[in-house]
């Protein structure tokens, strides 16, 4: 048997670097009215809100280390350095108020605010300084001359108090004067006092440096008496003292220790952080104790409710526990070490067994002395009178060990059985066997001596005759995981998909899953506690009141939502909850703790991704449609405590309740109108809000909006208007298009004749005629009968084309052909002609009585005057990439110079000048036109030697 010391602490949350901490070094902490705490560090200022730390700074500040934070009677926070630099936060900023480098030397300040007045204490200075003027005076001057050491400001009840060598004094408004009758005894420079209050009395620590030691004094009646605390204090550097309703909490190089005063003597309550040297110790809003320490970081103490029963077992994990008594507990583990452990003195027993295999189950009997015990392998008996252990294996790998009331019988659950075992004389024996399947629990209703079982698939009422009958919820077998009955004769049962179940004279009167308050309907453990029902689940632990049917947040999730609770013990004032390596005892006889949210505001807000500044209202365009909102709540919270609803009115009326740890909103496409967005909070433990909101409207597009729509309706309007009034004009323009047109045709009809005159003229007709005549009169019949036959063709052809407006190009030539071949016989061989063209082309169309004017001019003014070697050669090419036909009509006649000297000025060109009229008119409102080009021919002396016409006629298929 070995004795061994375990720790106990009330639960901590650390805060760790690995979560932002920007350090680990701090020397004060302080929470302002809006609920941030600031952080006075090594390595500067910092501000948290709960969630993220802020660093705060300013240009001219020397160095990064900060003291000594307090509020000025403006609540605005103030703090110093080693510099001899004085801070004050004013808008969000830090700014500096006073340098006194040059007085202090580097020596580190301590300040206090005295009215409109900072009154900054060294160890030879008093100095206050006005707070608007900034106008200095050295109180010290009033008191004493000379060299002095002053120590230890500490306002009490309006006054200033500090100490000159061994003399305390006090400071009211500017006026210094003595305060405590006789002096410091055992004062040197060595030793520091130090001031503080507890029940509206004045108490001195004096500290000798040297000899590490503490001694105490109350001040009463100007008199300073010596009094006496705990052993603990007397050789331990105290930083700092807080009192709380009747406590005195000492900040102290060796841990947070807490004494309470007891028939006029103070007395040690506890210690906390052993190992840490703690610097500053504050209470926030919520009553949650914030704790700065030198080389450690922050601790927050949630509520001091809770505590935890440390180091129970090393490098092991607790499997199952069993009350001895309200202070003594049975532990298993898994390794099969098992321990009897006393809360009180913090120590516990080692009970060896033979056989090292996880321990499953405890039963203590305690009329009997005797601690049942069930290990995988093996199972044992242990009397705690006698210290003697005996082996058996009538109860091994027990699933449960239940007793029966007022007998010396116990219920046995195995994974292949369920039998009652009796115990006697030391002795265990098998009773009666009860069924051979998997049981998980047993209870025994002494109430109805009823036993009942929770089999791996059916839960099983034995009547005290020796009856069973099976339990079913709305006609489906219960599969239970548990089962307890409280005060009120309610028997629990945990289901395993049906959550919880309350039976009472043989019904079912109660039903309670997560739609009806269950944290989760996945339970381990349910334990009655009078007619309370403590409920362990996968989500955390709640106190179902059978009584009044409602739900509470145990305080065990407060301070570690994510602790895994495997077990439970109810002691009249006490609660104990194992964990896998710890106890955790809550103290019943404390008011559960009670959140209270001072504000909730809104953090940030984002517009289409990108952040804005914070305004109670916005005036959006129709495209910055999706923003988040994200919000706050300031100071510390657990995660399991608060409950965030929000609704955005424009959109829904409705409050939309937020996930656990869900701190932003999204929106995104939101259409155009006003907009009020709205968050709020409460906690789990109050039930009134407290709200943000902001308001916002997105506009509509300029397309949506009335002067947009009416400059449209004007716009469409006017446009109308404009159209009928260009309608109109266009139909004017075509009415006088088709006159223009019909006058076109009429003039082109015209010039068809006028063409066709031309063709007909009567000088060729007489020629031709006289030619016939002549073959006649020769008798030369068949020449004249093929001559007037050609001669008929010629001038049906024309007749028949001067119809149409279009003729295709071998139509034309065959014309060319019939006219030149009459022209070769009047001229009598004295005349050729050549006309060539593309094969395959014949069919493109062309203008009617376009090119034989050309052609009856050449011979006309350029051939006819020359007496022999007459030559013409007409040239039809398609221009395939201009889509055009170019017809070069060129004649060896005399030239058009010479034929204008010849022919009679007066005489107009009849054929000539209609052609180019009706060029001109073939030319209208097309945007290819025809052209035509002459060329005089010249030899290298420049004397003419014909004349070449070109057209270029745009393609009609």
């Amino acid at each position: 048997m070995v004795n061994l010391l375990f720790a106990q602490d009330p639960i901590t949350v650390k805060l760790t670097e690995n979560e932002g901490l920007p350090d680990v070094e701090f020397y004060d902490i302080a929470e302002d009215n809006k609920g941030f705490i600031w952080l006075a560090a090594d390595k500067g200022l910092y501000r948290f809100d709960g969630k993220e730390y802020l660093p705060y700074t300013h240009k001219d500040k020397r160095g990064l280390s900060v003291f000594g934070l307090k509020p000025d009677p403006w609540k605005q926070l103030w703090c110093n350095n080693i510099s001899g630099q004085f801070f004050f936060l004013k808008n969000n900023k830090l700014e500096l108020f006073l340098d006194l480098k040059n007085e202090l030397k580097g020596e580190l300040a301590e300040f206090v605010f005295s009215k409109d007045k900072l009154i900054i204490f060294s160890t030879s200075l008093v100095l206050a300084v006005d707070l608007k003027t900034k106008k200095r005076e050295n109180l010290l001057k009033q008191a004493v001359t000379g060299s002095h050491i002053v120590r230890s400001p500490f306002q009490f009840k309006g006054a200033t108090y500090f100490t000159i060598d061994d003399e305390i004094f006090s400071i009211e408004g500017s006026t210094i004067r003595l305060a405590v009758n006789n002096k410091i005894t055992g004062f040197k420079n060595t030793v520091f006092p130090k001031f503080f209050e507890y029940k509206g009395n004045l108490f001195l620590i004096s500290y000798d440096n040297v000899l590490n030691q503490n001694r105490f004094f109350k001040i009463a009646n100007s008199h300073l008496s010596e009094v006496f605390f705990p052993e603990k204090l007397k050789n331990n550097k105290i930083i700092a003292v807080s009192s709380q309703g009747p406590f005195l909490w000492f900040c102290t190089s060796n841990g947070l220790i807490k004494t309470v005063e007891k028939n006029n003597r103070f007395q040690l309550d506890g210690i906390f952080l052993k190992d840490d040297f703690i610097t500053r110790l504050i209470w926030d809003s919520n009553e949650s104790l914030w704790i700065s320490t030198l080389n450690n970081g922050i601790f927050i103490i949630p509520t001091l409710q809770v505590k935890a029963y440390m180091k129970i077992v090393a490098n092991d994990i607790i499997s199952s526990i069993e009350k001895i008594d309200v202070a003594k507990i049975a532990v298993g583990t898994t390794k099969g070490n098992l321990f009897i452990v006393d809360l009180l003195t913090g120590k516990k027993e080692k009970i060896y067994l033979t056989k090292k295999r996880k321990i499953s189950r405890l039963l203590y009997l305690k009329k009997e002395n005797t601690l049942l015990i069930s290990t995988e392998n093996s199972s044992y008996t242990y009397n705690t009178a006698t210290k003697k252990t005996s082996e058996t294996d009538l109860f091994l790998n027990a699933k449960d060990l239940h007793s029966i009331a007022g007998s010396n019988q116990i219920i046995y659950c195995s994974f292949d059985r369920a039998l009652i075992l009796k115990y006697e004389q030391n002795n265990i024996s098998v009773f009666r066997n009860l069924n051979t399947r998997r049981a998980y629990r047993a209870y025994y209703d002494k109430k109805s001596r009823q036993i009942y079982i929770s089999y791996v698939d059916d839960l099983v009422a034995y009547g005290p005759n020796g009856n069973s009958r099976s339990l079913q919820y709305k006609g489906h077998p219960i599969i239970a995981k548990d089962i307890c009955q409280t005060d009120n004769g309610i028997l629990w049962i945990a289901t395993f998909n049906n959550g919880i179940l309350g039976y009472k004279d043989n019904r079912f009167v109660q039903n309670f899953d997560s739609t009806r308050g269950l944290k989760s309907n996945i339970i381990q453990e349910i334990k009655s506690d009078g007619n309370g029902l403590w409920i362990v689940t996968d989500k955390g632990v709640q106190l179902l009141n059978t009584n009044t049917n409602t739900f509470r947040s145990s305080s065990i999730n407060n301070v570690n939502p994510a602790v895994t609770v495997k077990s439970i013990i109810t002691n009249p004032k006490t609660i104990l909850f194992a964990t896998q390596e710890d106890i955790l005892e809550i103290d019943k006889t404390l008011p559960p703790k009670e959140y209270r949210l001072k504000d909730i505001y809104i953090k940030s807000i984002t517009i289409n991704e990108k952040d804005t500044l914070v305004q109670e209202n916005y005036s959006l365009p129709y495209n910055k449609n999706r923003i988040k909102f994200t919000f706050h709540t300031n100071g510390f919270y657990p995660k399991d405590e608060l409950r965030f609803e929000y609704r955005l009115l424009g959109l829904n009326q409705d409050w939309v309740p937020l996930d656990k740890n869900v701190d932003f909103v999204n929106f995104n496409s939101l259409p155009s109108r006003d907009y009020v967005f709205e968050i709020r909070a409460r906690s789990n433990s109050k039930s009134g809000y407290v709200t943000a909101k902001t308001s916002f409207k997105i506009h509509q597009p300029y397309w949506k909006t009335w002067w947009f729509i009416s400059g449209l309706i004007l716009i469409s309007f006017g446009l109308t208007i404009l159209f009928y009034r260009n309608k109109l004009k266009i139909k004017e323009k075509e009415k006088e298009l088709a006159i223009k047109r019909a006058n076109f045709e009429n003039e082109l009809a015209t010039l068809k004749l006028e063409n066709l005159k031309s063709q007909m003229n009567p000088h060729f007709i007489f020629n031709a005629l006289n030619s016939i005549q002549e073959y006649i009169i020769l008798n030369q019949k068949n020449l004249a009968s093929s001559y007037l036959a050609k001669f008929a063709d010629l001038i049906r052809a024309y007749l028949d084309h001067s119809s149409k407006g279009y003729i295709s190009v071998r139509e034309e030539i065959e014309c060319l052909e019939t006219y030149l071949q009459l022209e070769e016989l009047r001229f009598e061989d004295k005349f050729r002609y050549k006309i060539t063209c593309p094969k395959g082309n014949e069919d493109i169309r062309i203008p009617t009585m376009l090119i034989q004017p050309y052609v009856e001019n050449a011979i006309k003014h350029g051939l006819l005057h020359k007496k022999e070697n007459r030559n013409l050669t007409i040239d039809f090419e398609l221009l395939n990439d201009e889509k055009i036909l170019r017809c070069i009509i060129a004649d060896d006649g005399i030239g058009r110079k010479k034929a204008a000297q010849l022919r009679n000025m007066k005489h107009r060109s009849f054929a000539t000048e209609a052609t180019r009229h009706r060029l001109d008119l073939l030319n209208f409102g097309r945007e290819r036109k025809i052209g035509v080009t002459i060329d005089d021919l010249a030899n290298d002396s420049e004397e003419a030697i014909g004349t070449k016409v070109t057209l270029l006629i745009p393609l009609m298929h």
